[in-house]
């Protein structure tokens, strides 16, 4: 199967990590900025690296994003050039554009231009940094569409004292798999009342169910 390619504009701190994080996972990246001494610095580390200026109509144009499954405007410190970019590729025929913002107004103005979706960042990672700060061993909570949010939790020692296994199914917290050792199973190879201090679990829930079990724990 082919890899999914992902283009993305602007290689700023953002999208520098961006494009190196998506390869590694598994995505074929084409990296673009005007700036040459950042398109030289991630050269080796995605599939293809260029030089161009996205808020010139004529090059958006002259790239065929058909190739693309989508594209991020990691433009996110100069707004105009943000925009401009999106209208580019709108007009080039774009359809899933995602868009790193600086603001709320970026965001909102982002979002009304009809990117598929708008991130801010810094509201992100402070929203996250709470949330480690009242669980430590909560290493990753991501809200979906649904409502529902998939979270990455650590076991610890006290999590099996508070039998961890048996609050996860009281608040009906589906466990999607584990990671032990370094290595990712599905739930059902491990099961689950034979849990370890490290494993780390994938959990599925409903917020307000996520949150009173964590409370529980605590």
């Amino acid at each position: 199967m082919a890899k999914k390619r992902i283009a993305v504009i602007g290689l700023g701190r953002f999208g520098s990590a961006f494009c190196r994080a998506a390869q590694k996972t598994g995505f074929e990246i084409m990296a673009m900025d005007s700036d040459q001494k950042r398109v030289n610095a991630i050269a080796d580390d995605v599939a293809e690296a260029i030089i161009a200026d996205s808020t010139d109509p004529k090059v958006t144009a002259s790239i065929d994003w058909r190739q693309f499954f989508a594209v991020v405007v990691a433009i996110g410190t100069d707004l105009q050039s943000s925009l401009v970019t999106i209208l580019n590729l709108k007009e080039a025929g774009v359809e899933t554009i995602w868009c790193k913002t600086r603001d709320n107004y970026h965001y909102k103005l982002a979002l009304k231009m009809g990117v598929t979706r708008a991130i801010n960042p810094e509201q992100a990672m402070g929203e996250m940094a709470a949330s480690w700060m009242d669980h430590p061993e909560l290493l990753t909570r991501q809200p979906l569409s649904t409502g529902q949010v998939m979270a990455e939790l650590e076991v610890n020692a006290t999590h099996l004292e508070h039998n961890l296994a048996g609050l996860l199914g009281r608040h009906h917290i589906r466990l999607l798999g584990i990671t032990r050792y370094n290595s990712y199973q599905s739930e059902q190879l491990i099961q689950i009342s034979r849990l370890q201090p490290g494993d780390k679990l994938l959990l599925l829930a409903e917020k307000e169910r996520l949150e009173a079990c964590l409370h529980n724990l605590s």
